[in-house]
């Protein structure tokens, strides 16, 4: 009985919310209180739908430096987790066709959200160069390397994309491992019910230098600290990352 009602109030809950940020760019140009209420939102959700968020560690990362926090992709209630569990509310890299539904596309905007073509190498390109630039500009994003919802809940490969990215931004990237968001919401299912999450930050990890070498080092040790840090299991597969495209 709960989960269709946790799942209409959480749909509600989002396009009022998603509303009300859009109406804050309004006044606030610089997406401050926009991600102010993308983390009003994600409390609430969780704390309504029944969703427990427990945080660990976190203690050596400087917040008020600009980061790439990369996470493990569960379910599509890692979102709400993400900016519930974070001290601060970050902007996202996020696939295009998100940026299309009304008044919440509208909302990803005005937070500095910026879309990535899944489909087109050139214009993937062009989006990592403008979230690079913002995360220079000291406006820190959250990605979610794996590019898609794990099908069995264990780490799969990363994508290219993101490590393009930090090196690019040269900043450090934050692992956060997420568990427990694949039982809130499933991967074929948009039922929303109860459960306890825990979301575990990990030590930032430098860019050291660029090229290949680099995003390839920078690349495993992120996934091996996804699945420390969320107790997961690495899936054993080959590399299936396409080029840059990210985040689905």
């Amino acid at each position: 009985m709960l989960r269709p009602l946790n799942t209409a109030f959480a749909y509600s809950f989002t396009l009022v919310m998603s509303g009300a940020g859009a109406a804050s760019c309004l006044w606030d140009r610089s997406g401050e209180s926009v991600r102010k209420v993308a983390r009003s939102w994600g409390v609430h959700m969780c704390r309504t739908c029944g969703v427990t968020v427990s945080v660990r560690s976190g203690e050596h990362v400087d917040w008020d430096s600009p980061l790439i926090v990369m996470a493990n992709h569960q379910s599509h209630f890692d979102i709400p987790v993400i900016y519930a569990a974070l001290p601060r509310s970050f902007g996202m890299l996020a696939k295009k066709e998100l940026f299309r539904v009304p008044v919440f596309g509208a909302a990803m905007r005005g937070m500095r959200c910026v879309p990535i073509d899944r489909e087109s190498r050139r214009q993937s390109l062009q989006s990592l160069r403008e979230a690079a630039d913002q995360i220079r500009s000291g406006k820190s994003i959250v990605v979610f390397p794996e590019g898609t919802r794990s099908p069995d809940g264990k780490i799969h490969d990363l994508k290219k994309g993101p490590f393009h990215l930090a090196e690019m931004a040269g900043v450090p990237v934050v692992p956060v491992g997420i568990r427990g968001t694949r039982q809130v919401v499933p991967k074929n299912s948009w039922l929303v019910q109860g459960g306890e999450v825990i979301v575990t930050i990990g030590t930032p990890i430098p860019v050291d230098s660029k090229g290949v070498g680099e995003r390839e080092r920078l690349r495993t040790a992120v996934r091996v600290a996804l699945a420390e840090l969320s107790g997961l299991e690495l899936a054993q597969e080959g590399d299936q990352s396409r080029g840059l495209k990210s985040n689905g």
